[in-house]
């Protein structure tokens, strides 16, 4: 139990990290003049990093405090978050873009797992 609590908070943690690294940027385009539509969907890559990185902290919090279910949430931000940078890179995007992504996807499979394969009391 201690195990999936540490595990959750670790994912919750570097997701958030995450999502302020993504948010930042967006948000230094909008003072510049550029709109949020733009910013989100011009590539899709903003959205998606957003919500994968929401779920996977609602996941963290939520295996933190050792609620049913917290796997499943956290499994789908995971999953997203994986496709995702492995779209990028297949589609030849920067590295610079994708670095971030590269390193924490499988750190976040690997809590995935954890929180799949440790035993529930």
């Amino acid at each position: 139990m201690l195990v999936r609590r540490i595990a959750g908070f670790a994912g919750a943690a570097v997701s958030a990290w995450m999502l302020w690294e993504t948010i930042t940027p967006i948000m230094r385009q909008i003072s510049l003049g550029s709109d949020l539509a733009t910013e989100l969907l011009n590539p899709p890559v903003s959205l998606l990093r957003i919500l994968s990185t929401a779920l996977l902290i609602i996941g963290g919090l939520l295996a933190l405090g050792a609620v049913r279910g917290a796997v499943w949430v956290f499994s789908a931000g995971a999953l997203v978050f994986a496709l995702m940078t492995g779209a990028m890179i297949g589609l030849g995007a920067d590295y610079t873009v994708w670095a971030d992504e590269a390193i924490l996807a499988p750190f976040l499979l690997v809590i995935c797992g954890v929180l799949l394969f440790c035993p529930r009391r």
